[in-house]
């Protein structure tokens, strides 16, 4: 017969335990997550004194000068100040894009003058400006190489532009310099930004600024475009050609492109 007296391991008083005292300790999990997430923090925050780093700000920039303050944290400095705060710093011939070694490179290989696929208006180069630069004057350099090389990726080699996108120069530069022949100078030194109306056509961009130019490559430059592709016929008898002069003057005026734009409508030009 089977046994009738069968013994277990763990009897049912024994699993009754168990389960209450999971249940028990479960409770005791769930209450003390809650008390934690709810409890507030007995540490009290402290408001840190920034009169230190204040002064040590002012201390550093005190003897920074010839910057106009704009408030909002903005500030516009004068191009050679800034140059000359980065070489006093420690960096050795700081330089930005040089025209004249860029479109030398290229003639000197081939013998001839740059392509038109020259880098991008503006584009910043590695190589320092070259020796001598600041010696030369814009009759003694080729205005037409550094137009290739520094505008034509927007006006292009022939002086048309690209329709609504940049305007043309050829048949429309002696207009610029016949309204005001200072107007040409600020815009290639501090380029430009808004709308305007050439030959019934609306374009609305930003010309970017030159200033990392020397004067006497701006001065070239602009004299080339003055003369170039039949637009000498346009100028007045008594037209005078762009000098270094001219353009550290222009620098010195340290004008925004939204004023070069005002500067543009000033002078009666669309």
């Amino acid at each position: 017969m089977p046994d009738q007296n069968r013994r277990y391991l763990i009897s049912e008083k024994q699993v009754r335990a168990a389960v209450l005292l999971g249940t028990v300790g479960m409770a005791a999990l769930v209450a003390l997550i809650f008390f934690l997430a709810t409890s507030k923090p007995k540490g009290t925050f402290q408001v840190l004194d920034g009169s230190v780093f204040q002064n040590q700000l002012n201390s550093a920039v005190a003897s920074i000068t010839g910057y106009e303050d704009l408030g909002g944290g903005k500030a516009r400095i004068d191009i050679n100040q800034a140059m000359a705060l980065v070489a006093q710093r420690g960096v050795v011939q700081p330089g930005f894009f040089d025209a004249t070694a860029a479109a030398a490179a290229p003639a000197a290989a081939a013998g001839a003058p740059t392509a038109a696929g020259a880098p991008a208006v503006g584009a910043p180069a590695t190589a320092a400006p070259a020796a001598g630069a600041a010696t030369q004057t814009a009759a003694t350099l080729d205005g037409e190489a550094l137009f290739v090389s520094t505008c034509s990726a927007c006006h292009q080699a022939t002086g048309q532009g690209i329709p609504m996108a940049f305007p043309p120069l050829a048949g429309h530069a002696p207009d610029l310099y016949k309204a005001d022949r200072d107007f040409p100078l600020d815009a290639v030194v501090f380029g430009m930004q808004g709308s305007i109306s050439v030959a019934n056509m609306t374009y609305n961009g930003v010309m970017p600024s030159h200033l990392q130019l020397q004067d006497a490559e701006i001065a070239a430059i602009l004299d080339y475009v003055m003369k170039a592709w039949g637009n000498e016929a346009n100028l007045p008898a008594d037209y005078s050609p762009y000098t270094a002069d001219d353009v550290a003057a222009t620098r010195a005026k340290m004008l925004t492109m939204s004023e070069v734009h005002d500067a543009r409508a000033a002078a009666g030009l669309q």
